[in-house]
């Protein structure tokens, strides 16, 4: 837009500054003089350039001026927010200013502390959790329990941050985790999509394989842990991604992790092996907060807590719960029946994922050595520099034509050249009536051969005044169409 408005002030410059100049001097019956004409036409000339270049700098500037004030207009009416100490740093040497009464406190190893009376997605909307009370500390593992739709997941974003209208104390001490329920990947290497932007630590990553169990998938893979994958690469199953998932998480090794029943995409027997070696192995010194449906890893919890209706219902041990508590019983029930009629559905087994990666590499086996080394990722180019003429060439031609569109942008140009050099003819015509008027009103000379200055001699005031907003309104029309022309000009040739 800013280039198309340049080309339009650097074709129409000297039409718009004499309609501006000749509009005034005829809005207050200014006397016109040739001299002025000529002089104005030669300095306009001289200051063409540098006033069109400031001119679109001052555009340019403004554009981003009030795009910038749209910005900050917009963070200063936010609603006024406390600060948030959910999400605290790593780094326990401060001092954490919790409450001004009695929680001035040194936080030395990693804690949870959940205090929450309400919580909503919007201010003053409905409700989704409401009370729920526990802490946690290193070691602990709370699997969150509940029917679907009972805020299981809503909870954890709350202790993340994401649900920020909340009535309460929410407390996390230290880095934490995220596992989210539906895993993703990006378009890399599984290595890359593993590290996450960390450095690359061998025995690190080698531990993280083992515990998710992507050591054998490594074998599998033609170009192990650098295969490429994602939308330029292969494709991974639903447990594969899953793994992938976890084992990126393990790999901050973090204080606290929030895990969003990152098993449920997985079959029974790698479930299992998940469970045992992630979580309650790999992670047994850390807290874990674990989002689940699978009642058979409820028994290896520290706690459990049962949700319904985004209120916490219940709260204990495996045992405590079996023996008081008739809902968590019906509860149980209930998700093993759920369980069974999906894995009758959906049968996945980690045998069945290993034949998909063996057929997939035996597919590769046979293709050639460029189509293996298409699997590594592709860097993009960028060209800078001018645009080549021939992709003007291509631009007309798939529009209207060759021929039609260079015909088209020599009419446009000769058109609004003409309109241009008549416009100019114009004004001189009109400069001189308006010499000639003023100097017979001055000088009284009679004896006048052209008919047309003895007919300007001859006009009254009110015809002279008819003839001369006659002759300003046909100069308007003339420039507003210079405009037209040039505006069409200008988009054809960008």
């Amino acid at each position: 837009m800013c280039t198309c408005i340049e080309m339009v002030l650097s074709q129409s410059y000297i039409s718009i500054t004499f309609l501006m100049m000749y509009g005034t001097m005829w809005l207050f019956d200014m006397k016109f003089d040739t001299r002025v004409f000529t002089l104005s036409y030669i300095l306009l000339n001289y200051t063409r350039q540098s006033c069109i270049n400031y001119f679109n700098f001052a555009i340019r500037d403004l554009l981003n001026y009030m795009a910038a004030q749209k910005r900050i207009r917009t963070f200063l009416l936010f609603d006024e927010s406390e600060r948030d100490y959910r999400l605290l740093s790593t780094s326990f040497n401060d001092i954490v200013e919790i409450d001004k009464v009695d929680e001035n406190l040194i936080k030395r190893t990693s804690e949870v502390i959940c205090n929450l009376k309400q919580a909503q997605w919007e201010k003053n909307g409905k409700f989704l959790l409401k009370n729920i009370i526990f802490d946690a500390h290193p070691g602990d593992l709370i699997c969150i329990i509940g029917p679907v739709g009972s805020g299981k997941s809503s909870l954890l974003q709350t202790l993340t941050g994401e649900i920020t209208y909340f009535d309460g104390k929410v407390r996390l001490y230290g880095s934490f985790c995220y596992v989210p329920q539906e895993s993703w990947i990006f378009s890399s290497s599984v290595k890359n999509n593993i590290l996450f932007g960390k450095k690359y630590n061998s025995k690190l990553f080698q531990r993280v394989a083992r515990a998710t169990a992507l050591d054998t998938d490594f074998v599998q893979l033609s170009h192990g842990e650098n295969t490429l994958v994602g939308d330029q690469g292969v494709m991974l199953s639903g447990g594969q991604k899953a793994r992938v998932n976890i084992a990126r998480a393990l790999y901050r090794d973090a204080d606290i992790y929030l895990l969003d029943d990152p098993l449920s995409a997985v079959d029974a027997k790698v479930s299992k092996h998940l469970f045992d070696k992630s979580i309650k192995h790999y992670l047994r010194d850390k807290i874990r907060i674990l989002v689940t449906h699978q009642i058979q890893f409820l028994q290896n919890a520290t706690k459990i807590i049962v949700l319904d209706n985004g209120e916490m219902v219940q709260m204990g041990t495996y045992e405590e719960l079996l023996v008081s508590s008739p809902l968590f019983a019906q509860l149980l029930e209930d998700i093993n029946q759920h369980e069974q009629e999906q894995e009758q559905q959906q049968p996945i087994s980690l045998l069945n994922q290993q034949s998909m990666i063996a057929s997939i590499n035996s597919e590769n086996d046979n293709v050639d050595e460029e189509n293996i080394n298409s699997l590594t990722q592709n860097l993009e180019t960028k060209q800078e520099g001018t645009v080549k003429w021939n992709v003007y060439v291509l631009y007309i031609r798939s529009g209207i034509g060759v021929i039609l569109g260079f015909l088209l942008i020599i009419i446009l140009f000769a058109t609004q050249q003409t309109i241009a050099i008549y416009s100019n003819w114009w004004l001189v015509t009109w400069t001189n009536d308006e010499s000639r008027r003023h100097h017979q009103n001055s000088t009284n000379c009679v004896a006048i051969q052209d008919k047309k200055i003895d007919k300007i001699y001859r006009m009254n005031s009110i015809e002279w005044y008819t003839y001369r907003d006659r002759r300003f309104y046909i100069f308007c029309g003339q420039f507003v169409n210079e405009i037209l022309i040039v505006f069409q000009y200008s988009f054809i040739e960008l």
